[in-house]
C-alpha cells in the first residue's frame, strides 16, 4: 500500500469521457470498500438514420449517480456497480426533401412535413464496471480510469408530424404508427451505453 494511504479517507475527481463531464466525491467506507456519487453533464448530436430517414437531434444524458467501488486487493484496482439517475432523451427531427416511406405508404415532403421523434431512457440505469483509481489508497493528485456499461433499458419511442398537408389526416397517422413500431427496434440499440471516463482525482 502506498505512503499517504491512511490519510486517503475522502477524495474529489473530475473526469470526461462517453457520459460528458463528471465531477465526484468518494468516500472510503471500509478497508476495501468505498461509496462514490457525482453529476455528468453529456449532451452531443445523434444525428444517424433510422428506417432510411434521416434524423438530426441531441442525445442527453445528464445525470447523477450513485456507487459502491470494491478494491479486493486494496490498491487502486476496483470494481464497481451503482446506477445513473435522472431523465435521459434522445430528441431527434427530420425533414425530407424527397419522397419518403412512412410506415407502408410513400408519401411526399409536402405531405409528410417534419418528423419529431423522442426516445426516453429509463430514468434509473443500473451500471457495472471496472477501474483502476488511486485516490483510494494514496493522498494528494492521483489518476482514474472507469469502464463499464449502463443499462438504459428499452426506449419508449413517439413518432409525431407537424406542419404536413397530411398532418392530420387519419390514414397518415396510422401509418405513423407503424413507423414509430419500425424505429422502436433502431432505437433499441441504445439498451446497453458503453461508459469509459478518464480523469484526474484529489485525496485526503
Amino acid at each position: 500500500m502506498a505512503a499517504g494511504a491512511a490519510d486517503a479517507q475522502l477524495s474529489v475527481s473530475g473526469s470526461i469521457g462517453t457520459t460528458g463531464g463528471t465531477v465526484e466525491a468518494k468516500v472510503k467506507v471500509a478497508p476495501i470498500v468505498a461509496i462514490r456519487g457525482g453529476y455528468n453533464y453529456f449532451q452531443y448530436e445523434a444525428d444517424d438514420t433510422y428506417d432510411d430517414i434521416a434524423y438530426q437531434g441531441d442525445l442527453d444524458l445528464s445525470t447523477a449517480g450513485a456507487f459502491v467501488d470494491v478494491h479486493p486487493f486494496g490498491n487502486a484496482f476496483m470494481l464497481t456497480g451503482g446506477a445513473y439517475f435522472g431523465e435521459k432523451t434522445l430528441d431527434l427531427f427530420a425533414t425530407p426533401t424527397a419522397n419518403v416511406q412512412i410506415g407502408n405508404q410513400t408519401y411526399t415532403p409536402s405531405q409528410a412535413g417534419t418528423l419529431n421523434m423522442k426516445g426516453d431512457l429509463e430514468d434509473t440505469a443500473p451500471f457495472v464496471g471496472l477501474g483502476w483509481d488511486t485516490s483510494f489508497d494514496t493522498k494528494g493528485l492521483g489518476f482514474r480510469f472507469i469502464a463499464g456499461a449502463m443499462f438504459t433499458g428499452t426506449p419508449d419511442v413517439s413518432l409525431t408530424a407537424t406542419g404536413g398537408t397530411l398532418s392530420n389526416d387519419a390514414n397518415f397517422q396510422t401509418q405513423l404508427a407503424n413507423e414509430e413500431q419500425n424505429l422502436q427496434g433502431d432505437i433499441d440499440d441504445y439498451e446497453i451505453y458503453p461508459v469509459v471516463q478518464v480523469g484526474l482525482s484529489l485525496a485526503f
